[in-house]
């Protein structure tokens, strides 16, 4: 409750605003986990579709059994740049430390104790693309995505969303990952700055209720609404939990110009 708490203190002032009550701070936050859930629920229908399209073209471009681990499908594209140009053998580090991860997080799936994985395992067979992409983490699907040398192999499923190109597809997946994280592990959304930008592409703008700044909770809920709307081909999930972030209008700045 703290975090909350600190949004109703006066400012440059540790005390509270004068009225502000237990009653106030357990509004915000009954609030906030309603819009948490109901972000939950959005990835839930997001996420398997996301691991499935992608799994079904990448498979097609990698062939079958463990090619998926042949580190030439995944960036640095070239030898390693002379440590004097400081700015392109930065890149190709961080290119090379978000591959390794990723690999290393495929390599890894041979311990998990799911009945389709050690079935593989046990016939002493790689583990095909599809399932090691069900069970990895959603951090390190986007991970698999960034690293992916061939961005084109994403081009069908940028399609199948509407999104208007592959940066849209690859920075929108890192922002709902982002946000999944702290839904799923009781964070607060209100009144939080989200790190970095959150890409609203025609879909999110489509359904969005006011003026979005892109580092915040509610340009995060919007995209993420109208992402799920796009799937199901209804506007019942974006009606839905954007009504729930406007439900109560003392609050609702909260998600739009958040302080914290």
């Amino acid at each position: 409750m703290s975090g909350y708490a600190r949004c109703f203190y006066e400012r440059d002032a540790d005390r509270y605003v004068p009225g502000t009550t237990a009653t106030k701070l357990m509004e915000v936050y009954d609030l906030d986990r309603a819009v948490r859930n109901s972000v939950l629920d959005g990835v839930g229908v997001l996420e398997p579709t996301l691991r499935s399209r992608v799994a079904y073209d990448f498979a097609k471009l990698a062939g079958g059994g463990g090619a998926y681990l042949d580190e030439h499908l995944y960036l640095p594209a070239g030898p390693e740049p002379d440590p004097g140009n400081g700015r392109a053998h930065d890149r190709w580090q961080k290119e090379v430390a978000n591959r390794d991860k990723v690999l290393k997080s495929f390599n890894q799936i041979q311990k998990r104790h799911e009945i389709f994985i050690q079935h593989y395992v046990r016939k002493g067979d790689p583990i095909p693309f599809w399932a090691a992409i069900e069970v990895v983490s959603i951090g390190t699907f986007s991970r698999f995505l960034r690293a992916l040398r061939d961005k084109s192999v994403l081009a069908p499923v940028t399609k199948s969303l509407e999104l208007e190109d592959e940066s849209k597809l690859l920075q929108a997946i890192q922002n709902i990952t982002f946000m999944r994280n702290i839904a799923a592990h009781h964070g607060r959304l209100w009144n939080r700055r989200f790190e970095g930008h959150v890409t609203l592409p025609a879909v999110a703008l489509d359904v969005k209720r006011k003026y979005l700044s892109t580092t915040t909770p509610a340009a995060a809920l919007t995209l993420l609404a109208g992402l799920v709307d796009q799937i199901e081909k209804s506007n019942s999930y974006s009606d839905s939990l954007l009504n729930l972030i406007h439900s109560n209008p003392s609050l609702v700045d909260g998600y739009y110009q958040p302080i914290l």
